[in-house]
């Protein structure tokens, strides 16, 4: 008999979702919310100009003409993981067992009426989610209150301060935090404090800086990173616009940044979220994510939590090694279920059999709308029990050994972790 995983809550370890009163007020448009993310760069991989999908997204245009120039598309990325995700969640919570043309204004209604008071916690409960980390999609570093609060913990973004390029982009975390802006490094370094300070309640540090530059950092000096710093601040000065810094020119205060914000992390104890592999969207340098980059920061951070993200996908190998080697490092497989099953499975054999269980957790939705993290989570349900399947067919696991093995990747790993 098949292992059966549907009775273990989820302890979900990385989400984008927003706040719910966002999405009720909103409506949730179907186009606008299920292309917001994922399936839209299969989508544009597919052929579909940008101004199209813009078009697509937009909830002022009618529904049918925005579906007409998106089915060619659909048509032909509907087999795909990503778009797998929303059929499932399409024919599951609103009874759409396709998106066509025939079936998307049905769907369109019921998303509507769905979009009321409570959403969050309806779905949540039909995926068995019991709490899930979430990373709000604003731009600056601190987190938006959680809505639901029973529902979301919440993490500090560090990119904004990290990769700061402009005198632009330190006015703007000066006006978050209600505080003169920064006109030293000292200045910066202590707004980032302040940073730390004001999220109290958050349960992590997230570092994405793999979308925007390399995850090797180098190890600067102060008299480096405050030279950078000053060059920014002269630009205004120097420029009748705030010209930006190129991102080679910004790496040694970016590095010091990094290193800096570890460390206050560390005396917070909280463990340190990093973005490996894959990068959304299309026109990245997924060079810059390669997980095997990180190793100075791990040798360094001995007394730090690193939990490394997404299968380190397309390194699935290099990602797992980091997790044989390093005391300090712990495996997030969050993305990865919808970006490749066959992927996750292949990679889950191997953790088995290489990682100790307690440093392995396995469901992240990382979605920025509901729907999306409940098809997730069914998916990551189902080729996590094949997986289990397999192993106790294999004899590598008994039965009981295999439901102890997913209660902990699920849900109780990531409860020790992030100490919720």
């Amino acid at each position: 008999m098949p292992i059966d995983l549907s009775q273990i809550a989820l302890l979900d370890t990385h989400e984008h979702l927003r706040p719910e009163t966002d999405r009720v007020s909103s409506g949730g448009d179907v186009l606008a919310t299920f292309f917001s993310q994922y399936a839209s760069t299969d989508l544009l991989t597919a052929g579909l100009a940008q101004r199209d999908l813009d078009f697509v997204r937009d909830p002022a245009q009618p529904l049918a003409e925005r579906w007409r120039l998106v089915d060619p598309y659909w048509v032909r990325a509907r087999h795909t993981a990503y778009a797998h995700s929303l059929r499932i969640a399409a024919r599951d919570l609103y009874g759409v067992p396709d998106l066509t043309a025939d079936s998307i204004g049905f769907l369109a209604e019921q998303m509507c009426k769905a979009s009321t008071p409570g959403l969050y916690a309806r779905v949540f409960d039909r995926a068995g989610i019991r709490l899930a980390i979430v990373q709000d999609i604003d731009p600056g570093p601190l987190p938006t209150p959680a809505d639901p609060p029973a529902l979301i913990r919440e993490v500090i973004k560090g990119v904004p301060m990290a990769s700061v390029r402009s005198r632009a982009e330190l006015d703007q975390l000066a006006v978050a935090l209600a505080r003169p802006s920064a006109h030293s490094l000292s200045d910066w370094l202590a707004m980032c404090d302040a940073v730390f300070a004001a999220a109290s309640q958050t349960v992590a540090l997230k570092l994405a800086h793999a979308y925007v530059c390399s995850l090797a950092t180098s190890r600067p000096t102060l008299h480096e990173a405050e030279a950078v710093f000053n060059r920014i601040v002269r630009r205004r000065e120097l420029f009748t616009t705030d010209e930006a810094l190129s991102w080679d020119e910004a790496r040694p205060l970016r590095d010091y940044l990094v290193h800096h914000l570890i460390r206050r992390a560390i005396a917070r104890e909280l463990p340190i979220q990093m973005h490996t592999g894959l990068l959304e969207s299309t026109y990245n340098d997924v060079r810059d994510a390669h997980p095997h980059s990180l190793i100075p920061l791990l040798l360094e951070y001995r007394e730090a939590r690193f939990v490394l993200f997404h299968g380190g996908y397309p390194w699935l190998r290099e990602f797992a090694s980091l997790g044989k080697a390093f005391p300090n490092v712990w495996l997030d497989l969050s993305w990865l279920w919808v970006i490749s099953p066959g992927a996750g499975r292949a990679l889950l054999h191997e953790l088995i059999e290489t990682i100790p269980v307690n440093k392995v957790c396995a469901f992240g939705g990382d979605y920025a709308f509901v729907e999306g993290a409940y098809g997730h989570s069914q998916l990551a349900r189902q080729h996590i029990g094949r997986v289990l399947d397999e192993k106790i067919a294999e004899g590598w696991l008994s039965s009981a050994e295999a439901l102890a093995y997913a209660r902990a990747v699920l849900h109780d790993n990531a409860t020790e972790l992030y100490r919720v």
